[in-house]
């Protein structure tokens, strides 16, 4: 029996997001409709194939269309499993012939959660300590917010969508879920934390991190999932990249197809950045394609720095006397005028 959680989750991701779609849905191929028509039984909330093996090619499309209405594969089980009643989920499906993707869904919906190592070290970068107030803005089904939870954090959550706001309140993981746009929130500086992962479709991303700064308290740090086009020197992140770099912010390259697991494989950063300049802050480094950097350069203080160079030339002087030294015990010892003349 699918748990009331299960069954809102199922009802958000393949329900609600369906009215906001631009793109009619995909067509389902002829032979992938035969498939799921005349090679499928259910049971509950199982779905089985039966009949002929389908090749490798066949059976990817038609798991496609069941994970798009819901449906998970079971090795246990040996089936597909929904939420809901299989043939409920299904049956729309071959009543259309007609889905739409979960990678669909998800762009259209600038929704792609953020995957287990990216939530490991954006909690890293945040230095969460039990107590701390956090804000998840724009928080879809709270992967950061329930890793922040399981440290001790007392977290708050902005969701824009009803379905996803419901299914973090039934979690209680959240001390507060409020259902709303985050842009539209009036800016209550209260929170020791801002972990985000924001929407990044036209510059979005750099919309809601300049909005969630103003939540923090005077000594809070925000760490945010970013678009690798923030690192860019352009008209339209110009004034962002001065704001970080005024705060001595951290700018840290994820991994190239960070987020391939939930549906993109857009290049991503992780900002980290205070509500005000430290007095230790060092220079912010912006990652290049070349040198992905991670987090700001160890550069020393100017006097280190001088002391150093002073080091390296020391060095370089002695090599090239060591050169000399050589050059002069292999010099010839025949003065020029015994030289005989050809």
């Amino acid at each position: 029996m699918a748990t009331r959680l299960e069954t809102l989750a199922f009802s958000l991701i393949h329900q609600t997001e369906q009215p906001a779609l631009k793109e009619p849905p995909m067509r389902i191929p002829a032979d992938v409709l035969a498939a799921l028509s005349g090679l499928t039984a259910t049971d509950g909330h199982r779905l089985m194939l039966i009949g002929p093996r389908l090749t490798p090619t066949l059976y990817r499309r038609v798991n496609e269309v069941l994970e798009a209405v819901g449906g998970r594969w079971s090795k246990t089980e040996g089936a597909h499993l929904f939420p809901v009643q299989a043939a409920e989920a299904l049956a729309p499906v071959l009543a259309t012939g007609e889905v739409v993707t979960l990678g669909e869904k998800r762009t259209l919906a600038q929704y792609f959660p953020t995957p287990e190592p990216v939530v490991d070290r954006l909690i890293a970068l945040a230095a969460l300590e039990p107590g701390m107030t956090i804000l998840e803005p724009s928080a879809g089904s709270g992967a950061i917010a329930t890793a922040a939870a399981a440290r001790g954090g007392i977290v708050d959550c902005i969701e824009r969508d009803p379905g996803y706001a419901t299914v973090l309140s039934d979690t209680h993981l959240a001390r507060r879920v409020q259902v709303a746009d985050f842009l539209t929130i009036p800016a209550e500086p209260g929170f020791d934390r801002v972990l985000m992962n924001p929407p990044f479709t036209r510059g979005t991303d750099i919309a809601h991190v300049t909005h969630a700064l103003r939540f923090l308290k005077p000594n809070g740090l925000l760490v945010s999932v970013m678009s690798w086009s923030t690192t860019e020197q352009t008209g339209c992140t110009a004034a962002f990249r001065k704001l970080v770099e005024q705060r001595g912010a951290l700018v840290e390259a994820l991994p190239a197809r960070a987020f391939a697991q939930s549906g993109t494989t857009v290049d991503t950063v992780l900002v980290t950045i205070p509500a005000s300049r430290p007095a230790d802050a060092r220079p912010t480094v912006w990652p290049t394609r070349d040198i992905p950097a991670q987090g700001a350069a160890e550069l020393g203080s100017p006097a280190d720095i001088a002391a150093e160079i002073v080091a390296d030339l020391r060095k370089t002087v002695a090599a090239f006397e060591e050169v000399a030294a050589a050059l002069t015990k292999r010099a010839p010892t025949t003065a020029p005028g015994d030289i005989e003349a050809s």
